[in-house]
């Protein structure tokens, strides 16, 4: 008897100081992410040869604190300059573009859908794969605030 208690002696300890452990309570805090951004948007197409082709385009992405977007871009090159709402987690943020159609064809690309994300109150960084048909189109958005 006293063989097994011996045995189940580290046991017990490990069970008590694992239930001791300190627990702050306080919910890690997620930033909300509005004001004025500019940056790069870089649509990465894997080509045949396995290597990534990017086109880059320069955006300006205003998101207010009542949960609505405007991009302005400059709508010759890949990006449509666009408006409409978001929602967000603080890990993936969701983008109702109010000039998308969900029918095609897509001549420039929209902020629409889910995006992962990373905000750190001045570095804002977004990546989505454009389709679940097309996985080897990546759209990744690098924004730095530059306004409230």
């Amino acid at each position: 008897m006293k063989r097994n208690l011996f045995y189940l002696l580290p046991l017990l300890l490990l069970a008590l100081v694992a239930s001791c452990a300190k627990n702050s309570g306080i919910p890690a805090t997620v930033i909300a992410p509005s004001g004025t951004f500019n940056g790069k948007f870089r649509l990465l197409t894997k080509n045949s040869i396995g290597a990534y082709d990017t086109l880059k385009d320069s955006i300006i992405l205003k998101m207010t604190s009542d949960y609505h977007f405007k991009v302005l871009a400059d709508t010759t090159k890949i990006h449509a300059g666009s408006h409409g709402t978001f929602a967000y987690d603080g890990n993936y943020i969701q983008f109702n573009d109010s000039t998308f159609s969900s029918v095609g064809p897509y001549p420039k690309k929209h902020l629409a859908g889910v995006y992962q994300y990373i905000y750190d109150g001045l570095n804002f960084k977004m990546l989505r794969a454009t389709s679940a048909t097309n996985p080897d189109t990546v759209g990744r958005y690098d924004l730095v605030k530059t306004a409230n």
